[in-house]
């Protein structure tokens, strides 16, 4: 059987699709920027997400848009640890931070996170014994920020569905190596990092070739400019539409969770969606 696991909760997959609700505590994320960044407008709108239909709440505090500077550790820190406490008290729905950051990491499994949600791109050993120690779930992506600027798009030599394939089978094999357990992993196709809009259409045809063991299977489509792109709707809020069809067909191709930032609808949609192809 497979399933998600992050430290006493588990997702069990395959016949259901599960959604993890987006709030980012930035001033300057390329959606929804500064509308969430104090406590109270935060914790405020976790409520609503998870009333809505929310199965995960991922919060972000350091901004991955294109062309973004990642803010230092300590402003980082500074914007999780007011909201983190408030946000455990609220809810027993698993709470992924959105971070690359190891020292990030631990401070918030410390306060209660099940899942950290890493966009580096890049495999880490230490940060696999940090998942291993607290049974965390882990989310690796396929891309990622790496260093600097969040945005470096990649030739890749075997073309980017090979590219992604290979990253998840990496990721398998070095966290068996590590002791790791696959069903503490998901791995996230990484729409948008370092790709084309011709490089993500490629990839989205081809979701249900890629194999990912007995790990979850992620997809982040939410307000994406190459779906912007597909449907004309340039203005990033014009989207949902756009971001509403891609995750239906998602579930066709075998998506166990769809990160968006209008989980209502796509709680809706996503419930048909799972009793016609599952």
């Amino acid at each position: 059987m497979r399933e998600f696991i992050m430290r006493d909760k588990k997702l069990v997959l395959g016949n259901k699709t599960y959604i993890m609700g987006i709030v980012n505590i930035t001033p300057d994320s390329f959606s929804d920027g500064n509308q969430f960044f104090s406590v109270e407008s935060a914790l405020t709108q976790c409520e609503k997400l998870i009333a809505d239909g929310a199965d995960i709440i991922d919060i972000g505090a350091c901004s991955t848009r294109p062309d973004s500077t990642p803010v230092s550790e300590e402003e980082e820190w500074e914007r999780l640890k007011g909201i983190l406490p408030e946000l455990r008290k609220m809810t027993d729905a698993p709470i992924s931070v959105d971070t690359f950051r190891e020292s990030i990491a631990e401070e918030c499994l410390e306060m209660g996170a099940d899942i950290i949600n890493d966009v580096s791109g890049v495999y880490s050993s230490s940060m696999a014994q940090l998942i291993k120690k607290y049974n965390a779930g882990w989310i690796l992506m396929h891309g990622g920020v790496k260093t600097g600027k969040t945005e470096s798009i990649v030739d890749f030599e075997n073309g980017v569905v090979q590219s992604v394939q290979d990253f998840f089978d990496a990721v398998l094999l070095n966290a068996k190596n590590d002791g790791l357990n696959e069903s503490n992993i998901c791995l996230d196709i990484g729409f948008g990092f370092s790709k084309t809009n011709e490089q993500n259409i490629e990839l989205f045809k081809n979701l249900d070739t890629l194999d990912t063991g007995l790990s979850a299977l992620l997809s982040g489509l939410s307000r994406k400019r190459f779906i912007g792109a597909l449907s004309e709707d340039t203005d990033v809020s014009d989207r949902l539409g756009g971001t509403l069809a891609s995750n239906v067909l998602s579930v066709e191709k075998g998506v166990d969770i769809v990160r968006v930032h209008e989980v209502a609808l796509h709680r809706k949609a996503l419930t048909l969606a799972d009793k016609l192809y599952r």
